[in-house]
């Protein structure tokens, strides 16, 4: 049997491959499921109220989404592509989702034209992380690849439980900049075929750890 690497990515691929490898490895290479987490679910709870109101499905905004309410009756109106997945080939030219050459997969909450402007939104649950930011320029990545007749990419994360946002501009020029830095970045996960396990204060959640039973060491 050959050695086993990430051949597909995506943010929370890579996130998972920078806190810990063989966290990356347990979840992706062996497909090892992880139990359901309260924060998890009732975060997938929230996104899916997001949806449904963003899609016209509800009539009034659910009391989870009241600090964005003048940003979600805007959306509304916008009539959103709500929840798209956008994949590329390692040419970064757009593909199917679940082709044999999809290389980088990427999910939209919500995403609007406005002219030769795109704008991107993620839906955030729980504390606002530094590691966030990241996720501004792949989506600007992402949205200039889907939709080429875009001029600019606003990718904005919205922050539903504290009411921030966080949000940045994005020119088509700087497209190839930003994939050449994302190359970098994903280099070592795509070529890591060894998985090294990075120990540190967040095995204290993982569900791979020794203290919750799993095939960990740490």
């Amino acid at each position: 049997m050959g050695f086993q690497r990430i051949t597909a990515w995506s943010f929370s691929r890579w996130k998972d491959y920078e806190q810990c490898p063989l966290k990356a490895k347990y979840k992706h290479v062996d497909k090892m499921k992880e139990p359901p987490a309260p924060a998890m679910e009732r975060g997938s709870a929230i996104h899916k109220l997001a949806e449904n109101f963003a899609k016209g499905e509800l009539r009034k905004l659910p009391p989870e989404l009241k600090l964005f309410s003048e940003q979600f009756a805007e959306l509304k109106k916008s009539r959103p592509m709500v929840e798209e997945s956008w994949a590329f080939t390692d040419r970064w030219s757009p593909t199917d989702w679940f082709a044999f050459n999809a290389w980088l997969r990427v999910k939209t909450d919500a995403a609007c034209l406005d002219g030769d402007t795109l704008y991107v939104i993620d839906h955030k649950t729980g504390k606002k992380k530094d590691d966030h930011a990241d996720q501004l320029s792949l989506y600007a990545v992402a949205g200039m690849l889907k939709y080429p007749a875009v001029r600019k990419v606003v990718s904005q994360l919205w922050y539903l439980d504290s009411g921030e946002m966080t949000d940045q501009d994005f020119d088509v020029s700087e497209l190839p900049g930003l994939q050449k830095d994302w190359v970098a970045k994903t280099k070592a996960m795509l070529n890591d075929m060894r998985f090294s396990p990075k120990p540190g204060n967040h095995c204290r959640w993982c569900s791979f750890s020794k203290s919750k039973g799993g095939p960990c060491k740490f």
